[in-house]
């Protein structure tokens, strides 16, 4: 059957088992597993696209089969399938990148829904990486120099005319300044977010000081919030640590702050660590007008993989960027919107948190 999606059923109930193979078996290869080893033998045996998991089994759980899943093929896609849902086992689902959750009894056209945009996501990320590397690296370098060239002239023609150009020269150049480090900040986003498509940029994983990556986002965005007459309040202990990627936390606070510091017009932004009972919580709040509902949905679509399905129309780079690395760094991203501003809150899993003496959950 060329052409057509793999799933795998694995469920130890076989009521449970052939409703979902009725369900799919019209649009997709079906395969099925009583049981965790064997859908590990079927998972080392046949490409799958996407698995949909019984959370609770005999032997193997779901999140276990998922973690071997996640070990044979990284971009395959888990839907997991549960009646005993828990804030636990979704930290641990979204700890090894679980695409969502059903609850039973569940709902045959939100199955269908939901494996096809599982599908969608999986097909989408076969295709950027189909892409040869020469070329993302010539586009790379394309558009880079003549960013760096345009920064570096008219920095240089704004040095040495200090004395000479007039008031409007000044702005100008000013503007070609600002105006070509955003662009550049864009095109070094649009690459950065291929290459974790790409599997390019892998999770590397080291005891991180918080303090130190919010600190660095403090120092890069509290200037220019203060130049909106914003202001910044950063609060988070000295001693709280995470074992996670130091540099895709930071990009990944930082792209919700900078979101935060761009849309705020009065009041301020404040960002916020705290070890709680679930892991590592960071909020992001701001005072600003409020997130428009179609964006919040739009940045969930992409934080959960379904954006292959309604492509996004609103969503800035700095929400695609950060809904790209929650799902990389295995973390949930909660967005609640009101006239009175916005709240980011970013949980990443338990296991990776160090509790300082002091704190409390």
């Amino acid at each position: 059957m060329i052409g057509r999606a793999t799933v795998l059923i694995v469920d130890d109930e076989v009521g449970v088992r052939e409703s979902l193979r009725a369900i799919l078996m019209a649009d997709y290869t079906v395969l099925t597993a009583d049981s965790g080893a064997g859908a590990v033998e079927l998972l080392r045996a046949h490409d799958v696209d996407v698995v949909t998991l019984d959370l609770r089994m005999p032997g193997m759980g779901g999140i276990g089969v998922l973690e071997q899943a996640k070990g044979i093929n990284p971009d395959i896609e888990a839907i997991i399938i549960t009646g005993y849902g828990s804030l636990d086992t979704a930290v641990q689902g979204l700890r090894f990148r679980a695409f969502d959750y059903i609850s039973k009894p569940f709902d045959v056209d939100h199955v269908r829904k939901l494996v096809e945009a599982a599908v969608a996501r999986r097909a989408a990320v076969r295709i950027v990486k189909s892409v040869p590397e020469q070329i993302l690296s010539t586009l790379s370098h394309e558009f880079r120099t003549p960013l760096n060239v345009i920064m570096g002239y008219s920095s240089m023609v704004r040095e040495t005319g200090e004395h000479t150009l007039s008031d409007d020269q000044r702005i100008a150049l000013d503007r070609i300044q600002s105006n070509s480090s955003s662009l550049l900040a864009y095109v070094e986003t649009i690459f950065y977010m291929a290459e974790l498509d790409r599997g390019r940029a892998p999770e590397v994983t080291s005891q991180v000081r918080v303090a130190d990556v919010l600190g660095r986002i403090a120092a890069t965005l509290a200037p220019r919030a203060a130049e909106k007459g914003l202001v910044w309040r950063l609060d988070v202990s000295g001693d709280l640590e995470i074992v996670s990627d130091g540099e895709m936390l930071g990009r990944l606070v930082g792209a919700l702050a900078d979101n935060a510091v761009k849309w705020t017009n009065r009041g301020d932004v404040l960002v916020r660590a705290r070890a709680v009972s679930g892991g590592l919580s960071v909020e992001v709040r701001d005072s600003g007008p409020g997130l428009d509902p179609d964006l919040i949905l739009e940045t969930e679509d992409v934080i959960a993989g379904r954006a292959g399905v309604r492509p996004p129309r609103l969503l800035g780079f700095g929400l695609r960027l950060a809904g790209r690395l929650v799902r990389t760094l295995g973390a949930s991203l909660t967005i609640a919107a009101s006239p009175s501003g916005t709240s980011c809150q970013l949980l990443l899993p338990a296991l990776t948190v160090r509790v300082p003496q002091s704190a409390t959950a």
